[in-house]
């Protein structure tokens, strides 16, 4: 069953109750985009093997495991259209390991989502190295949808100053408009891993007020471009990954970066990301770093 034509969002599926709160919050995602809805299950046969031999599975038994696939991707489209009824939804079966068949999807999605915790190749999707492949090497952004999916509260925006971070307010922007909710913007700051030589040669005061003022020139022609969004800003004087755990009590959304200005391109997914997924209590959307061409 394919798409009715564009981009779409995309959703992992498996079956569990996880999943079923990132297809809720995709079928959501994809009215207020206007986008299709297409629901991904993965059959990973090595999966299945039996654990003496690694013999092949036998066709007919390959055949009940791609039909268990497909029920509970069906069971994931009824719900899709409960929650969004004019969202077109489609949905299919893709063999191979799970990391390597979302990043597949990814390169033609607009948007990925997965639930936090999962069944078979897709458990310990946050916690293991799943997810830092699929959030640190998508083409497209992914959200890994936290907690019992989307509240009422603010979307947060992690701002670094980095070359991605323009990415990410951009994001963030649009999560907020198309929410009617406040945008919060925070970016947090330390000097701790300054060399001890040194901290007592910088006037942190001056330098505070540079970052604050970097801040308020990237929210600035925002402001100026949606008048009607509520823009809030806040300076931190403290380590990221608390601030922004802190921050994102009650919030509806978490937009990071995958990789910020320490972290190796291409190869990791920053720390402050890994953290963020795996601490905070709300859908987190993960930004790749490779410009703004991938953001609604």
């Amino acid at each position: 069953m394919e798409e009715a034509g564009g981009a779409a969002v995309v959703a992992g599926v498996d079956g569990s109750g996880s999943a079923t709160e990132a297809v809720r919050w995709a079928a959501r995602e994809a009215g207020r985009r206007g986008a299709p809805l297409r629901l991904v299950g993965v059959l990973d046969w090595s999966a299945f093997r039996p654990m003496a031999g690694l013999a092949d599975l036998e066709h007919r038994d390959r055949e009940r495991l791609r039909e268990h696939v497909e029920d509970y991707l069906k069971l994931a489209a009824d719900e899709a259209h409960a929650i969004a009824p004019e969202v077109t939804v489609s949905h299919v079966v893709r063999t191979g390991s799970v990391p390597e068949a979302l990043l597949a999807e990814a390169e033609t999605g607009q948007l990925l989502v997965v639930g936090s915790r999962g069944r078979g190749g897709f458990a310990g999707l946050v916690a293991g190295s799943t997810s830092r492949a699929v959030c640190a090497l998508a083409t497209c952004p992914v959200v890994v949808v936290r907690g019992e999916g989307e509240h009422d509260g603010r979307v947060v925006a992690a701002y670094d100053g980095s070359p991605a971070a323009a990415t990410v307010l951009a994001f963030a922007v649009d999560a907020a408009a198309s929410r009617g909710a406040t945008l919060h913007v925070v970016r947090a700051w330390t000097h701790d891993t300054a060399e001890p030589w040194i901290m007592d040669l910088v006037p942190w005061d001056k330098v505070e007020a540079e970052v604050e003022a970097e801040l308020e020139r990237a929210v600035a022609p925002w402001r100026d471009r949606r008048p009607e969004l509520r823009i809030e800003t806040e300076l931190v004087h403290a380590h990221p990954i608390p601030t922004l755990v802190k921050v994102a009590r009650g919030a509806r959304l978490v937009v990071v970066g995958s990789r910020g200005r320490r972290a190796l391109a291409g190869l990791l997914l920053g720390s402050v990301s890994q953290s963020v997924l795996h601490r905070v209590e709300c859908p987190v959307a993960v930004l790749p770093g490779r410009g703004a061409e991938a953001v609604h």
